[in-house]
């Protein structure tokens, strides 16, 4: 306390350290408030037990320059550039927001199919639509369009759901198209592969993926694509088999099933399609057999069907087919069997059956033919025909038939 009010000029003045304050006036009795121990006018405090005394400055081995050591310089180093390096990433699937993809979609199936069956929600276009913009995780993008893949995967969902494919014996889809336990077993239930009888260098020939799954679509049970070839290099992963005979196919063949320009084999033999034969299956130019055999098929065989010109076999027996045979049949000139048994067909059979040069087997026979066989078609007896079968028991007069009905 001694310290704090008078002037200490002795070092004995306080006992562990020198503290020296100068007081302009006399303190009061009480002060107003607690003095501070280093003033601002006041030296400075020195402890010598804590504090450590200071150490001079270094003396500088150089005089200080007027000017700067480097002049500077009046265009920078690298001028900026107007474009960034590297495009800042999106991050939406690819690369457009969610809705554009869509919109892209829609616009390049509307070209397939008839933009007005999308605004219908139960119809086929619109679920395969639909699983193909929200549920396929192959994310098919816009920038991929017009390509085998990206078109021959939506006409078989449309084709999946047209013949109600949840109700199929083997290869419907997931219940859960994300769900890995579900696409498991519906894998599970898929053994279905394709035609054994045609050379197995193709993609997907031997696989049985169920239909939807997050495989490629050659992979799906009974589904078959061209091989690489360097002879046909266009065609790679191209569809070129759908074989489904008897799965318990049902509903009708949609329209879109004609995109499937590279196809060559189609089976759906012994199922429950209704509907009619659709008239665009004429444009499949490169089919060699078609098979639609034993369903409830009605209506007139399309006139564009007689103009596939590949077409070896033509199997639409057993069903509820009505009209009558075009003499445009003399156009299947690679055709080898001709089977129309068993349908309401009416009228004579052509003479320009004759003009089949190929052909094997023609069975007419459970029809409504009237008439004569004509000579040319007999004519074929002696040479490719080994089986002609007509009601020549009843309407039609036949001299060269293998058997009557």
């Amino acid at each position: 306390d001694q310290c704090v009010y008078m002037t200490c000029d002795e070092e004995d003045c306080c006992d562990t350290a020198t503290i020296t304050i100068t007081v302009t006036e006399p303190p009061t009795s009480s002060p107003s408030r607690k003095p501070t121990p280093c003033p601002g006018d006041s030296p400075t405090t020195e402890i010598t037990d804590s504090t450590p005394s200071p150490t001079s400055s270094p003396v500088p081995t150089m005089s200080p320059t007027l000017s700067p050591s480097k002049q500077p310089t009046d265009v920078p180093s690298e001028a900026p550039t107007d474009v960034p390096s590297e495009a800042p990433s999106y991050p939406y699937p690819c690369g457009i927001l969610p809705c554009d993809r869509e919109r892209d979609l829609r616009d390049f199936y509307s070209t397939i199919s008839d933009p007005a069956l999308f605004d219908n929600p139960a119809s086929p276009q619109s679920l395969a639509l639909d699983w193909i913009t929200n549920h396929d995780t192959m994310m098919i993008c816009p920038n991929d369009l017009n390509t085998c893949h990206t078109i021959q995967r939506y006409v078989l969902a449309v084709f999946y759901f047209s013949s109600q494919g949840y109700q199929w014996t083997n290869c419907s889809a997931s219940k859960d198209y994300d769900c890995e336990e579900e696409i498991a077993k519906a894998n599970d239930n898929c053994d279905r592969v394709a035609t054994r009888n045609y050379s197995n260098d193709r993609f997907g020939s031997l696989d049985a993926d169920a239909w939807l799954t997050p495989t490629h679509e050659c992979n799906w049970g009974g589904v078959a694509c061209h091989g690489e070839s360097p002879n046909t290099p266009d065609l790679t992963h191209c569809l070129d088999e759908i074989d489904f005979e008897e799965n318990n196919l049902g509903g009708i063949i949609p329209d879109e099933m004609a995109s499937l320009e590279n196809m060559r084999y189609l089976y759906l033999k012994r199922g429950g399609i209704s509907g009619t034969i659709p008239s665009a299956m004429g444009s499949l130019e490169k089919l060699e057999v078609l098979d639609l055999g034993n369903n409830i098929l009605s209506g007139a065989i399309p006139e564009k069907v007689y103009g596939l010109s590949h077409l070896r076999q033509l199997h639409l027996n057993d069903n509820k087919l009505t009209g009558t045979l075009s003499t445009q049949a003399g156009n299947l000139v690679s055709l080898e069997v001709l089977q129309l048994d068993n349908n309401l067909i009416e009228g004579t059979i052509p003479e320009e059956v004759g003009q089949l040069q190929h052909l094997t087997d023609g069975l007419f026979s459970y029809n409504n033919f009237t008439g004569d066989v004509k000579p040319d078609i007999c004519t074929l007896r002696t040479g490719s025909l080994e089986k002609l079968q007509v009601d020549c028991l009843l309407e039609v007069t036949c001299d060269c038939c293998t058997s009557c009905s």
